[in-house]
């Protein structure tokens, strides 16, 4: 164990090389669109579909390239230095090549549509394809989880399955379309949880289904990223004629993205504290309050974030906040579950630029397409 592992929990160090890399990106880009890059290394007129698709191609291998620092301090230096269960390399590198090609082509083809629905059709239409593709993401997001991971069902059960997975930090989590949902369950758990432990926390997840709040959090990511992608198009004047310009709405679109990662996990906690009072009111607290604990403990999360941190930076709050909203009696104003992952996860549809850059998941490729939940 180094020195490194000693003086810092992974969670404070996974909080850390996630703020960084997403500063990185944040500012890279408003450079970019300071300097007016975009205009400078990519093509501001038509061209032929080779030039423009290969454009596309180049600019998104380069951002992978520019996260690999990050990726690798955050998937296998900060694992190895201070959780106790690290993934093993070979494996990661395997999932890490899939995740980054299966994101690359995606948006490269993506990209080379858009342009030419925005030639042809306008900007109405332009949204209009992006709305599309997200609820085409959330449609197949556990197929896409499945591809990029190599992953694969176990027991099936109920409106789920437990699944097999190699990082310790996957907690599987809700897909599907609203109607159609699949609860996935990491089959990591039965070693390391109580059995009343996982069926609890699976009750949890059929509840947020049953009771509307996943659905409301769908609803509410969705609209953000169609409005930040709405400014982005209008910010960089209104309209995409070239590869220049679409990468200048890319690039909008992360400085705006960077704001719902400050506004959206205050919701996203309040749906939390909810659908813990919606669970409480027919399940034992203590009970669920175990079962909160022990799973903040087996994906080794800081256990000493402040609320100030914790309100910027975390969308999910602590066992400890968690438990005194639980004690309080008070039933929570009903929130969106889940709000700011789906958002992050949805925002694929247009590059998702910074999807993979939040602490949760950074340098983590199983966790691109399923992020963290709670």
């Amino acid at each position: 164990m180094t020195q490194w592992s000693v003086n810092m929990q992974p969670g404070k160090a996974r909080l850390l090389i996630g703020i960084a890399c997403v500063g990185t990106l944040v500012t890279l880009a408003s450079t970019a669109l300071y300097t007016d890059a975009a205009q400078s290394f990519f093509p501001a007129s038509p061209s032929t579909v080779a030039n423009e698709l290969g454009s596309f191609f180049l600019f998104f291998v380069a951002i992978a390239g520019l996260l690999i620092t990050f990726d690798l301090l955050g998937g296998i230096v900060i694992p190895a230095a201070c959780e106790s269960r690290p993934p093993n390399s070979s494996a990661w590198l395997r999932s890490w090549s899939r995740s980054v090609a299966f994101q690359t082509l995606l948006y490269s083809v993506s990209f080379f549509f858009y342009l030419q629905i925005g030639r042809e059709f306008g900007t109405p239409w332009l949204i209009a394809a992006f709305a599309t593709l997200q609820v085409i993401l959330l449609a197949g997001q556990e197929l896409i989880w499945r591809f990029t991971s190599s992953n694969r069902s176990g027991k099936e059960i109920g409106m789920g399955a437990f699944v097999q997975h190699v990082d310790q930090r996957f907690v599987g989590g809700v897909a599907g379309l609203p109607g159609f949902e699949r609860i996935l369950i990491p089959a990591g758990w039965k070693g390391n949880l109580r059995d009343s432990d996982i069926e609890l926390l699976v009750t949890r997840r059929r509840v947020a289904v049953t009771t509307g709040l996943r659905l409301r959090g769908i609803i509410c990511a969705m609209v953000w990223n169609v409005s930040t992608f709405a400014a982005a198009i209008i910010a960089c004047g209104g309209g995409v004629q070239s590869v220049a310009d679409l990468i200048s709405a890319f690039l909008w679109f992360s400085v705006f993205s960077f704001a719902g990662l400050l506004v959206l996990p205050m919701f996203n906690r309040r749906g939390v504290f909810a659908l813990d009072h919606q669970l409480a009111t027919n399940h034992n607290p203590g009970e669920l309050q175990k079962a909160i604990f022990d799973l903040d403990g087996i994906t080794e999360q800081d256990p000493n974030r402040s609320a100030t941190a914790e309100s910027i930076f975390q969308p999910i709050p602590c066992p400890e906040r968690r438990s005194q909203a639980l004690s309080s009696g008070e039933a929570p104003t009903v929130g969106p579950w889940n709000v700011a992952r789906t958002a992050l996860f949805l925002s694929w549809a247009f590059g998702g630029p910074l999807a993979r850059a939040v602490h949760c998941n950074v340098g983590r490729p199983e966790l691109w397409a399923m992020l963290p939940t709670d």
